[in-house]
């Protein structure tokens, strides 16, 4: 399989101008979200570019959906990612995963929900990697044209990907220079002798 992995500053630049087979199926909404849902995910994007609106509304579900597997299922006649995002405010993958694709597609912007499996543990015994039920998982992938699907990582449980470059060195007052703008110091820090 191949994989895109540009760095975030790419992705910022990367617009929105998507293939017409990429509208056509990624910006479909259920009939049932709501005005409020629409809402929040409009300021959380608050005029930012796709990139930015996907890591805003990521960011916030993350720090305001507590992971829980354990919860009851929605009431059958409320919309789901309303009654996450407005009243249970708990949920697993799917529920994060679910609540950043619709409130994306209700800016705008293609996203999908993938389902597979995350890393499992490597078993010298069993010469490979062993996946468990727990290695189950869900994600949204958003579109970005000239770059394909990228995968973002909304639930609070897991590890959100970092795509943002490192800083660049800074030069210090001492004439060295420090790796990331960090304090100088020594060893791996910095400073560095000049060639």
């Amino acid at each position: 399989a191949l994989s895109s992995t540009p760095p975030a500053p790419e992705l910022r630049e990367a617009g929105g101008e998507y293939p017409d087979w990429v509208v056509r199926r990624y910006l479909q909404l259920p009939g049932s979200t709501t005005d409020r849902t629409r809402q929040l995910a409009k300021e959380l994007e608050n005029g930012l570019v796709p990139y930015d609106a996907a890591i805003s509304i990521q960011n916030w579900l993350r720090e305001n959906i507590k992971y829980n597997e354990n919860i009851p299922y929605p009431p059958e006649d409320r919309d789901v990612v309303d009654y996450l995002l407005f009243d249970s405010k708990q949920g697993y993958c799917e529920y994060y995963s679910t609540a950043m694709v619709v409130m994306l597609r209700s800016l705008g912007i293609p996203t999908r929900q993938v389902v597979g499996y995350f890393s499992g543990e490597y078993s010298d015994d069993q010469a490979g990697y062993i996946y468990r039920e727990s290695n189950a998982h869900a994600w949204p992938e958003v579109y970005f044209p000239n770059y394909g699907w990228i995968a973002f990582e909304p639930t609070a449980s897991r590890p959100s990907f970092e795509r943002e470059p490192a800083p660049p060195p800074v030069e210090d007052p001492g004439g060295g220079s420090t790796i990331g703008g960090g304090a100088t110091g020594t060893g791996a820090e910095g400073p560095f002798p000049e060639d």
